[in-house]
């Protein structure tokens, strides 16, 4: 959200057609950029430590006045019973390990977001944790907390029915975040990078900070805590593999590598299928890929495409417009690009061509678009593998609707 308020002028413009999205985005800009935009780590710790009083003490606070020890339902049966735990709130302690994780793995995430150098230096820590000014907090005893999905339902639906009511006070608070908000030239050089979840690396503290949520949450309920290793399992969904079988796969591969690397022909080669537990081992020669073939029209009136999953399309025209690239491909193979993608995320869409956001995509070098979409670098490869269909250019009213789309093979296209 930030990277688009910064560099998508008509992003206020836009967030305010989508009246659903409107106060959470700018609620969450107004955070990012103003209540808490850090300036150095002693600003991501003070971040972290909020945020540790806010989840392990307020919330529980909190619900514990809307649902006390004694309370009972109509039926006169105690609140917390059953499935039902009570939870207890959490008091910060520094010395505590894992409230002090919590605190290092937080602040360090928050840093590398803006940019900040990372520091796990107990003493510089434990002093910015004492220089923190905790706000007062008073639980609302008017608040409602839904406890059953027939509760969920029926809040729900009362909220809707307000809504018109408190309309005025919405559009007051929307114009207050938004006014709040610095103007983006004045941040445009504001290093922010959305953290990308990676259970692998040990630097950037992803699997300590789910270690240190997901532990403190079970001390609220008295739950068994678990170790960082089998939080790593869990977050990652990791299943263990069974070695002898590992081994006899690890094996097969070699041995088809050993071919590669010999160039043998392609009756050399060999799919294998495996089973220990009957035992059953079995071999065959792989089939050649199934082709697809494609007319071509444009420069290459009168040629056919044929590929399959393993061939691409190389497009060597330097990290041009969008539209140059569209403009291109269409010249030279004689198809309009219906749709665009770069792994998941969508580019380009025929039909938003005539959205301002899309025109203003289109002017962009196709590298830009990719990097802003994706939110990520590019590769250091000096290539981006670009996914395509096609509108059929013989379509008409008689063409049946899986023809009507035409598939290409992947593109490379050199940005480089």
């Amino acid at each position: 959200e930030v990277k688009s308020y910064i560099k998508d002028e008509n992003y206020l413009e836009e967030l305010a057609s989508s009246p659903n999205e409107q106060l959470g985005n700018l609620s969450i800009l107004n955070e990012l950029l103003v209540e808490y935009k850090p300036k150095n780590f002693d600003d991501c710790v003070k971040w972290a430590r909020l945020k540790y009083e806010t989840l392990y003490h307020n919330d529980i606070v909190q619900l514990l006045t809307v649902y006390p020890e004694n309370k009972t339902d109509a039926k006169g049966v105690p609140f917390w019973s059953g499935t039902k735990r009570r939870p207890s709130p959490l008091k910060f302690d520094a010395d505590k390990d894992t409230d002090y994780e919590f605190i290092v793995a937080a602040s360090n995430m928050f840093a590398s977001v803006f940019g900040i150098e990372k520091c796990t230096d107990k003493k510089a820590i434990q002093k910015a944790l004492s220089s923190v000014q905790l706000p007062k907090f008073v639980p609302d005893e008017s608040m409602k907390i839904a406890a059953t999905e027939e509760e969920a339902a029926e809040e729900k639906k009362g909220k809707k029915e307000e809504k018109e009511e408190s309309n005025e006070g919405v559009v007051e608070q929307i114009n207050k975040l938004t006014a709040s908000l610095p103007p983006p030239s004045s941040i445009k050089d504001l290093d922010i990078n959305p953290a990308k979840f990676e259970k692998d690396d040990p630097t950037n503290f992803h699997i300590d900070f789910i270690t240190a949520c997901s532990n403190l949450r079970a001390m609220n309920y008295r739950i068994k805590m678990e170790s960082k290793h089998q939080t790593k399992f869990i977050a990652g969904k990791i299943i263990p593999a069974i070695a002898t079988t590992t081994a006899m796969v690890t094996g097969m591969v070699c041995m088809e590598w050993y071919k590669i690397i010999q160039e043998f022909k392609l009756e050399a080669y060999r799919n294998s299928y495996a089973n220990l537990a009957l035992p059953m081992v079995t071999a065959s020669e792989p089939f050649f890929p199934l082709k697809k073939e494609v007319k071509l029209f444009g420069e290459k009136k009168g040629e056919k495409l044929s590929f399959s999953s393993w061939d691409v399309i190389e497009i060597k025209i330097g990290n041009e417009m969008m539209k140059t690239f569209l403009r291109h491909f269409t010249k030279t193979y004689g198809y309009k690009v219906a749709g665009l993608a770069y792994g998941s995320f969508s580019l380009y869409q025929s039909m938003q061509k005539g959205e301002k956001w899309m025109k203003k995509r289109l002017k962009m070098p196709l590298g830009d678009v990719v990097q802003e979409i994706s939110g990520q670098p590019l590769p250091k490869t000096d290539y981006l593998k670009l996914n395509l269909i096609c509108h059929n250019p013989e379509e008409n009213e008689d063409t049946p609707m899986d023809e009507r789309v035409v598939e290409f093979p992947p593109v490379r296209f050199y940005y480089k």
